[in-house]
């Protein structure tokens, strides 16, 4: 253990690889614990999105995981839309995402917080862990 520890604090190249690595490893785990909590949560959140309690089978296929898994970042399209008025719609002459009116987007946030946090931890984690990587790389080709 001492010298894994000194090794980050005596090779800085390594100790930024090392990071990144670790937030990456963090990420993919928090997308099984999102997964975990979608499934669990799945007929709350479906009845809330699609007006319907139909539970499809469990556990979620991946590409209905993916598409509900970016609901979260959708929020910030739909701020936009209710406070502002821009439709993404008009904007990219497509509507990609589920489409949520304001009661929708506030029981959701009200019932499912955890939901919306796991999502940003996700990318947050993935983001530091992406940035890490490349100064890394950067540190270790020029420096």
């Amino acid at each position: 253990m001492n010298k894994i520890i000194n090794l980050l604090i005596s090779d800085h190249i390594f100790a930024l690889f090392a990071f990144g690595f670790l937030f990456i490893f963090f990420s993919i785990f928090m997308y099984f614990i999102f997964y975990i909590y979608l499934n669990v949560n799945f007929r709350g959140i479906s009845k809330i999105i699609f007006n319907n309690g139909r539970k499809p089978s469990n556990p979620l296929e991946p590409f209905n995981f993916l598409a509900l898994s970016f609901l979260p970042t959708t929020f910030w399209r739909e701020v936009l839309n209710i406070k502002y008025n821009k439709y993404f719609k008009k904007m990219y002459g497509k509507e990609f995402y589920y489409q949520l009116n304001r009661e929708q987007l506030v029981e959701l946030l009200d019932k499912y917080k955890a939901y919306f946090i796991l999502q940003y931890v996700i990318f947050l984690a993935s983001g530091l862990g992406l940035l890490f990587l490349v100064a890394g790389y950067i540190a270790h080709q020029f420096y």
